[in-house]
C-alpha cells in the first residue's frame, strides 16, 4: 500500500510540482543540461578550462533542485499515509 502511494506522488508530483520547482532553479532545459553535464566533469577539469564557478553553481543547483523534490516527496508522503491511518 505504501509503495503505491509513493509511485503514485511521484507520477502526480512529476507533472506538477517537480515542474514547478524546475521552472523556477533552472532558466531553460539548457541550463538543466549544463547543471548535469557539470556535475559529472570532476572539478579540477573545470578548473582548467577556466568554469570553475559555473560548475559548482551548476552543482548547487541541481543538489538544491533534488534535495526539494525529495523533501516534497516525504512531506506528501506523510500527508497522505496520515489521513488513510487517520481513516
Amino acid at each position: 500500500m505504501e509503495t503505491i502511494v509513493i509511485i503514485a506522488l511521484i507520477i502526480i508530483n512529476s507533472f506538477t510540482i517537480y515542474k514547478f520547482l524546475f521552472n523556477i532553479i533552472f532558466i531553460d532545459k539548457d541550463d538543466f543540461n549544463k547543471s548535469v553535464r557539470y556535475s559529472f566533469t570532476p572539478d579540477i577539469i573545470s578548473l582548467f578550462r577556466g568554469e570553475y564557478w559555473k560548475d559548482r553553481g551548476g552543482e548547487i543547483k541541481l543538489g538544491f533542485f533534488i534535495m526539494l523534490c525529495i523533501i516534497v516527496t516525504v512531506f506528501e508522503y506523510s500527508v497522505v499515509i496520515g489521513i488513510i491511518k487517520g481513516l
